[in-house]
C-alpha cells in the first residue's frame, strides 16, 4: 500500500501541510519537526507522487550528479564539465532528468543526506568526493544505483565506475621524461587516499623502478590541484634555495600551469632548466606561451561511457561494472631534453 502524506501526518501528530511543506523545502515548521518528517518518510517508505507519473507516459528518471572539490574556487576548471557536456548529450531523452549540485567536500555528507531525503531520485553520480563509497552508499540506500567518477575499485550493491587509467596516465608521463635523459623527477600532487592519487603515484613508481631509477620521498610532494599550490611548490624551493628538478609531473594541468608560471617569474627557462607536464590536456593547454606537455584522459568518451553504463542500469540491462578508458601522451614544449648546463637554482629569497 502506497504511503501519503497523510499517513506521515498521523505518525508525526502534525497536519498534512506540515508535511508537504517539510517535503517540498518550504518554511513553516521548525527544523525538529522537519527532521522528523523527514525520519518518518524514509522509514515508511514514502515515494512522491511525480507529476509525469500518468498512464502511457515515459517515467522521469531523476539523476543526481554530484561534483565535489575543496573550495569553490576549484570549479574555475572545465575538467568535469567538459565530461558532463558529452553525458548530457548522450541520454537518449528528456525523461533522463540530469539534477547538477555543486558541493564542497566539507558539505558532501550533508548535501547527499539532504538529496537522498527529500528528492526522488533514480540514480546518482559522484566526482571529486572523497568520500568513501561505502560510507555514500549508508547516506543514499542499497536500492538506488550509484556510479563514482574515479573510483574504479569501488564495491558494493549497485556500484559501479567510470574513470580514466590513472595509473598510465602517470606512467606514461614518467617513462617520457625518462627518454629525455632526466632522472630528477619530482611527482607534485600526491594526496594521500585520494584513489586518483595514489594511483597515478604507482604509475610514477612503475616507470622510474622498470627504469632502474631510485623513488626519493623527496620527489613525492603533496598538493591540491589547483595552480596556487604548484605556483607554492616552486617559491617555496626557492626560498629554501633548494636545487631544482630537471622534470616536475603534476597531477593535472592546473597544478603544471601555476608550476610554469612561478618558473618564469624567477626566470627559469622551460624546459630548457625545468620540463613541466600535466594531465587532463584541458582546453587551451596548447595555446599557453608555451604548451603544456599533458596526457589526454579523453573527456568525450568519459561522458559517452557514463551516459551508456546509466541507460543499461535504469533499463535493466547487464554489462560491465567498472569501465576503464584509456588515455595518452600529447608531447608539447613544455618538456625537453635534460641538458647539463641548465640552471639549478636561485638565490635564496627573503618572503
Amino acid at each position: 500500500m502506497k504511503v501519503s502524506i497523510y499517513d506521515i501526518a498521523k505518525a508525526a501528530g502534525v497536519s498534512p501541510a506540515a508535511v508537504s511543506m517539510a517535503l517540498n523545502g518550504k518554511k513553516g515548521v521548525s527544523d525538529q519537526t522537519r527532521f522528523q518528517i523527514f525520519r518518518l518518510a524514509r522509514e515508511m517508505g514514502y515515494q512522491p507522487r511525480r507529476k509525469h507519473d500518468v498512464p502511457g507516459s515515459q517515467p522521469i528518471r531523476n539523476i543526481f550528479l554530484c561534483i565535489s572539490a575543496m573550495q569553490y574556487d576549484y570549479f574555475n576548471s572545465s575538467f568535469y564539465f567538459d565530461i558532463i557536456k558529452y553525458l548530457s548529450r548522450r541520454l537518449p531523452d528528456e525523461s533522463y532528468n540530469l539534477m547538477i549540485r555543486l558541493s564542497t567536500l566539507a558539505q558532501d555528507a550533508e548535501l547527499i543526506q539532504n538529496i537522498a531525503e527529500t528528492r526522488d531520485v533514480s540514480a546518482y553520480i559522484f566526482m571529486g568526493t572523497r568520500l568513501s563509497p561505502q560510507f555514500i552508499r549508508q547516506l543514499v540506500g542499497e536500492d538506488v544505483p550509484v556510479i563514482f567518477f574515479n573510483k574504479p575499485n569501488a564495491e558494493g550493491k549497485n556500484v559501479y565506475s567510470v574513470s580514466f587509467d590513472n595509473h598510465r596516465a602517470m606512467y606514461l608521463l614518467t617513462k617520457h621524461a625518462i627518454e629525455l635523459g632526466h632522472r630528477d623527477i619530482v611527482y607534485l600532487g600526491y594526496v594521500p587516499g585520494a584513489i586518483p592519487a595514489e594511483t597515478r603515484l604507482a604509475g610514477y613508481r612503475a616507470a622510474m623502478e622498470e627504469s632502474g631509477l631510485t623513488v626519493r620521498a623527496e620527489n613525492i610532494i603533496e598538493a591540491e590541484y589547483m595552480p596556487e599550490f604548484g605556483s607554492a611548490y616552486i617559491h617555496r624551493l626557492a626560498s629554501l634555495g633548494k636545487t631544482f628538478p630537471s622534470a616536475i609531473l603534476c597531477g593535472n594541468d592546473r597544478l603544471a600551469i601555476g608550476v610554469m608560471k612561478a618558473l618564469r617569474e624567477l626566470n627559469f627557462s622551460i624546459p630548457e632548466d625545468v620540463s613541466v607536464a600535466g594531465i587532463d590536456n584541458v582546453p587551451l593547454s596548447d595555446m599557453l606561451q608555451i604548451p603544456l606537455t599533458t596526457v589526454d584522459v579523453h573527456a568525450e568518451q568519459i561522458g559517452d561511457e557514463m551516459a551508456q553504463l546509466l541507460v543499461r542500469i535504469l533499463t535493466g540491462r547487464t554489462g560491465r561494472r567498472h569501465i576503464i578508458v584509456d588515455v595518452s601522451l600529447i608531447r608539447r614544449r613544455s618538456t625537453g631534453p635534460f641538458r647539463e648546463t641548465r640552471t639549478v637554482s636561485v638565490n635564496k629569497i627573503k618572503y
